[in-house]
């Protein structure tokens, strides 16, 4: 598997499970990093299919975090929790 910006968010996102996986204040279970994990790879798969430029697929990757992260941000703003 090549390196693109989603595996790197994959692997930043799982060391830092791993590493608040005891804390209190983490309050996220097993299964939801299950779908993360699970969401992150079928996107990277689709984006390499579509996009065969490497070049041109850094680039929809580096979009599709950066405004995924807008709307994650947002929804905090407006108190959505997802609880």
């Amino acid at each position: 598997m090549k390196l693109t910006p989603l595996n790197i968010v994959l692997a930043c996102f799982l060391t830092w499970m791993i590493s608040e996986w005891g804390n209190d204040q983490l309050h996220m279970s097993w299964w939801w990093v299950v779908i993360f994990v699970i969401v992150v790879v079928l996107t990277d798969v689709l984006f390499r299919s579509f996009v065969k430029d490497v070049k041109k697929l850094w680039y929809a990757q580096m979009g599709f975090i950066l405004m995924t992260s807008i709307v994650v941000v947002f929804l905090r703003i407006l108190g959505y929790s997802g609880a």
